[in-house]
């Protein structure tokens, strides 16, 4: 048996109900690409295909900093050969990552100022690629690349930039033949989209920040300029606002703002759209600490530029800023809206209706044959939420099936199903409870079974027959604006799952009626879907919480019996790299590092602006815990670190200091 933990699980935190926070909780502040008295550190983005923050400075040299999103600390550099970077008033200014994983990098050019000065985009196919002239073009003569945002994948990504005194935005797309201009927005008034641009969809709507002469407030404008919604000075953005980063989580419109001239703080508002399209506001949390954000925790500089920047990590719900001269932070945003298992609580609680809006991106565990699973739980039942017309059929022979080992190291329960399974041979595990699940012609909730294995064959506990979760489970078959989604909720009572497991196997999958049926999806997603298939692996949760599932994150898992999985979709838990000791140290220290299975790892050392000087492991060792001696004998004193890496995915970076 192996085991894996998926990283679209490892990232399954949950949204309970609203909790506001007095502020935004600080993970970390950076302050080693921040030059105080110059603001030459403006960019910045998450990159979830590499999980590294990434700044653009011109502190040290033009580049391109990695951070690791955990502790902050410089881990790395993008390639900034003489391929790139050239030209223009600052040759680096901006950073984003497209939908598929594209790095953009962009120059700031004033034309107007220097007559040669030409926009620049530079494009890295990934964080070990060299960068690319991409774009090169004076546009019609403005100040462009104090603004900059990328959306989109392919030959449908979009971008966007604006720049100081200017009352245009340049939209550029990719195409086949490469990067064009598609077309200028006219602003509602000069530096109205300075600093922010967050697009809501490729070449669709904006959200728009900026200041210089005065201080528009946030908007939401059309792809051609119309004015769709401003948002209250009132609300968030009193004082005059930099940058502008808006986030979608389920049923919650959140716009976040950076306020750099007055008290480095970040506000947000949520926004509500009624069905004739209008927009409304409404406040939401409070400000951040403004010491948290200043320059080492405590001074805070005034930036009378305003730049400032905004990127949300949805593996980690956390919101990374950066406030011009004073400091890149980290910010916890459980303090403004919580995320944590059950969910059940306020705006947030699961409501089986067809809708999707209670299910976030936090929940998603996999995609089969076209059709997107998500997991969630509360202290009353489980629920999934499956896409694809997985019960909505005319034909009425589309069935769903929820399978379930309540007593995983027990010999109860079954590995075949209870009842026709539409060509599926066997289960991956022995089963205690089945949910049998019939189709609907129309949209409304749907009928059909729960089997409980009695020891000896399998019986109906109940009969789903109606919208009660009293009957052990419901379902709920789309709605007239959401036909792809089934959700199902499996209750924790008698007639459902039962109140004394505590440790639990499951999978769902979807197939035709009939011996012969097709199986029409499976999840965990890597099972084999052909007719007559005898699934192999499944999802398992241990450690578990008052609500019966598992109340850290880290503790679901997909257990594989069968097939090898493939190591580029699944990141196995194979080590934990401990704190050194002695630390500070001088000159040696132990770094000690545990494996739960055989790996091929590495640990290498950089320095604190992310120079590698040393790799202290390179070796494929079996499971135990080990440690390594490292020397810094003929180094300088000062902080270094030492970073986990299996198959080129680094697992952890911690900081160690060495003192003469």
């Amino acid at each position: 048996m192996k085991h894996i933990k998926r990283k679209s699980l490892i990232i399954m935190l949950l949204i309970t109900g609203t909790l506001f926070g007095q502020e935004y909780l600080l993970k970390w502040a950076n302050y080693d690409v921040i030059d105080r008295g110059n603001d030459v550190t403006r960019g910045l983005v998450y990159n979830p295909y590499s999980d590294h923050v990434l700044v653009a400075t011109r502190f040290g040299g033009s580049r391109v900093v990695t951070l690791d999103p955990e502790t902050g600390y410089v881990v790395g550099m993008l390639d900034t050969t003489e391929t790139g970077f050239k030209g223009g008033t600052y040759t680096i200014n901006l950073v984003d990552v497209a939908d598929d994983g594209t790095i953009y990098v962009c120059n700031l050019s004033a034309p107007q100022v220097n007559a040669n000065d030409r926009f620049r985009i530079y494009c890295y196919t990934d964080e070990q690629a060299a960068p690319e002239l991409v774009f090169d073009d004076v546009l019609d003569g403005n100040r462009y690349g104090d603004s900059f945002a990328v959306i989109g994948k392919g030959d449908n990504t979009w971008f966007y930039t604006s720049g100081y005194q200017n009352d245009k935005m340049a939209v550029l797309k990719k195409g086949p033949q490469g990067i064009t201009l598609d077309h200028y927005i006219g602003l509602p008034s000069i530096n109205s989209a300075r600093h922010g641009i967050s697009p809501v969809s490729p070449g669709g709507n904006l959200w728009i920040n900026g200041a210089g002469d005065s201080y528009p407030p946030v908007r939401l404008i059309s792809n051609d300029g119309i004015i769709l919604a401003t948002v209250p000075d009132t609300i968030i953005a009193a004082g005059g606002t930099g940058t502008v980063h808006h986030v979608n989580l389920g049923s919650f419109n959140l716009i976040f703002a950076v306020n750099v001239f007055l008290s480095n703080t970040i506000r947000a508002a949520r926004y509500f759209e009624d069905e004739l399209g209008t927009i409304t506001f409404d406040y939401f949390g409070e400000n951040s600490d403004s010491l948290l954000l200043g320059y080492q925790g405590h001074e805070l500089i005034n930036n009378q530029n305003g730049s400032s920047a905004l990127s949300y990590d949805s593996t980690r719900h956390v919101l990374y800023s950066l406030c011009g001269l004073n400091s890149v932070a980290a910010l916890d945003l459980n303090g403004l809206l919580r995320v944590a298992t059950p969910r059940d609580q306020g705006i947030t609680a699961i409501q089986i209706d067809g809708k999707k809006k209670e299910y976030f991106h936090y929940d998603y565990v996999g995609t089969s044959h076209d059709r997107d699973m998500y997991l969630t739980w509360g202290s009353n039942a489980v629920y999934f939420g499956i896409t694809g017309y997985t019960l909505q059929d005319a034909t009425l022979k589309n069935q769903l099936f929820l399978a379930f080992d309540l007593d995983p190291d027990g010999e109860s329960g079954s590995t075949t199903p209870p009842s026709d399974a539409g060509g599926v041979s066997g289960l991956p595990f022995k089963a205690d409870v089945v949910v049998h699940l019939e189709p609907w012609e129309s949209f409304d909730y749907t009928t059909g079974w729960v089997y409980i294995w009695n020891g000896s064959e399998w019986v109906v506990g109940s009969s789903i027959d109606g919208f009660d979760i009293g009957y052990g489970a419901m379902a709920w078959v789309g709605g007239e604006t959401d036909t792809t989604l089934t959700e199902v909720a499996v209750a924790f009572n008698n007639a459902g799952l039962g109140e004394d497991f505590t440790k639990i196997r499951m999978m769902v999958y979807s197939a035709e009626a009939g011996s012969g049926g097709a199986i029409l999806c499976a999840f965990p997603d890597v099972n084999n879907t052909e007719t007559g298939s005898a699934f192999t692996a499944y999802y398992e949760a241990d450690s578990l919480g008052s609500g019966m599932m598992a109340s850290n994150p880290n503790d679901l898992w997909i257990v594989n019996t069968g097939v090898e999985i493939d190591p580029s979709k699944y990141l196995p838990q194979t080590a934990i790299l401990h704190e050194n000791y002695p630390n500070p140290f001088n000159p040696k220290t132990i770094i000690p590092f545990t494996l739960h299975e055989k790996a091929a790892i590495e640990i290498k050392i950089f320095t604190l602006t992310g120079q590698e000087i040393g790799l202290l492991v390179d070796e494929t060792l079996e499971p135990g815990t080990y440690q390594r001696i490292f020397n810094a004998e003929g180094l300088t004193s000062g902080i270094y670190f030492y970073q986990l890496t299996i198959n080129n995915k680094t697992i952890a970076t911690r900081k160690m200091v060495y003192l003469k």
